[in-house]
C-alpha cells in the first residue's frame, strides 16, 4: 500500500516539475511599434511568444475584440525553431476613432493543453493620441500685425449664419427622428458581416474534416467557434471547458456534439462523421446569431 501511495506521490511531483519547467520556457511579449496615433490612422502592434515546441499556441485572430481599437489587417511570421524553442511573431495592423489623450491595449495568447486552456497576456502598452489643433488659453499671446491686407468684397456673413443654423437644426431634427434607426442599422451591419465572415471559413473546416476527419482540424475548427462565439454572446467561451459552456442557460443542446469532439480532439481518436457534430454547432450558432438580430430590431 504504502509502495502505491509512493509512486503516485512521485508522479505528481514529476508534472509539476515539467509544468513548472515549461513555465519558465514561455513568454509572450507585445507593444505598439508607434509612440502616437491620429484618429482612424492605422498603427501597428507588435506580438511574439516563445515556448516549447511540443506545445500548441494560438494568437488572436480578426474576431478578437481588440478595444479600444478596431482590426484592419495581420502580418503572420511562420513558427521557427531555435534553440529547442519555437518563436511566433504576428503583426496587427489597427485603428482608433477613440479621442482619450493615451489608449491601452493588452492581447493574450492561448495555449492549448487537454481539456484546459492556458492564457497567456501581453503587457499593458500605451500610445498618445495626436491632436491637430492646439488648445487656445487665456495666456496664449497673440502676434500683431498693423501692415495693410488687400481684402476681398464683404461677404454676407448673417445670410451665412442663418443658412449654418438651419442645417445644424435640421441635422439634429434628423437625428431626433431616424438617429435609432442609423444606430440599428449599425449594429445590424456590423453583426451580420462577422457572421458572414465567420460562417465561410467554419464551412471549409466543415469540408475538410469530411474528407479527412483529423484530431488536429476538428481542435482548430474548435477553437475558431470558441472565439466567434464569444464575440457574439460575450461569454468568455474561448477560456471555458466543456463543462463550463454546458453551464450556460443557453447552450444545453451543445451536450452531445461538444462531448464527441472532445473524445476526438483530446482522445486523438478519428471519427468519420465527426463534421455532422460541428454542423450541429453551427446551427446552434445561427440561431444565436438570429436571436441576436432580433432583438436589436426590438431595441433591447
Amino acid at each position: 500500500m504504502r509502495d502505491v501511495q509512493g509512486k503516485r506521490l512521485f508522479t505528481i511531483i514529476a508534472l509539476l516539475c515539467t509544468f513548472h519547467l515549461h513555465a519558465q520556457e514561455i513568454t509572450v511579449k507585445g507593444g505598439f511599434v508607434e509612440d502616437s496615433l491620429l484618429i482612424g490612422q492605422d498603427v501597428n502592434y507588435w506580438m511574439s511568444a516563445s515556448y516549447p515546441p511540443e506545445l500548441e499556441m494560438v494568437f488572436p485572430d480578426s474576431l478578437y475584440m481588440f478595444t479600444p481599437f478596431e482590426f484592419s489587417n495581420k502580418t503572420y511570421y511562420p513558427t521557427q525553431i531555435v534553440d529547442g524553442l519555437a518563436f511566433d511573431s504576428t503583426v496587427y495592423t489597427i485603428q482608433s476613432f477613440e479621442i482619450d489623450r493615451v489608449q491601452y491595449l493588452k492581447l493574450t495568447a492561448v495555449i492549448l493543453n487537454g481539456s484546459d486552456s492556458t492564457v497567456i497576456e501581453t503587457p499593458l502598452d500605451s500610445i498618445f493620441l495626436t491632436e491637430l489643433a492646439p488648445v487656445v488659453t487665456d495666456s496664449t499671446k497673440l502676434k500683431t500685425n498693423l501692415d495693410y491686407q488687400a481684402v476681398d468684397r464683404q461677404f454676407n456673413y448673417p445670410l451665412m449664419y442663418y443658412i449654418l443654423g438651419g442645417l445644424i437644426l435640421l441635422i439634429i431634427i434628423l437625428l431626433l427622428i431616424f438617429g435609432k434607426r442609423i444606430l440599428k442599422w449599425i449594429k445590424l451591419r456590423r453583426l451580420r458581416m462577422q457572421y458572414e465572415q465567420f460562417s465561410e471559413v467554419y464551412n471549409e473546416y466543415i469540408k475538410k474534416l469530411k474528407v479527412d476527419p483529423k484530431p488536429e482540424l476538428a481542435e482548430k475548427a474548435l477553437v475558431f467557434w470558441k472565439n466567434y462565439q464569444q464575440r457574439l454572446d460575450k461569454v468568455p467561451f474561448s477560456v471555458m471547458t466543456t463543462k463550463e459552456i454546458l453551464n450556460q442557460d443557453f447552450a444545453g443542446e451543445l451536450k452531445e456534439p461538444l462531448k464527441s469532439i472532445d473524445s476526438v480532439v483530446y482522445g486523438k481518436r478519428v471519427q468519420k462523421n465527426i463534421y455532422q457534430d460541428f454542423q450541429q454547432i453551427e446551427d446552434f450558432t445561427q440561431d444565436r446569431y438570429t436571436k441576436k438580430i432580433a432583438e436589436i430590431k426590438d431595441g433591447k
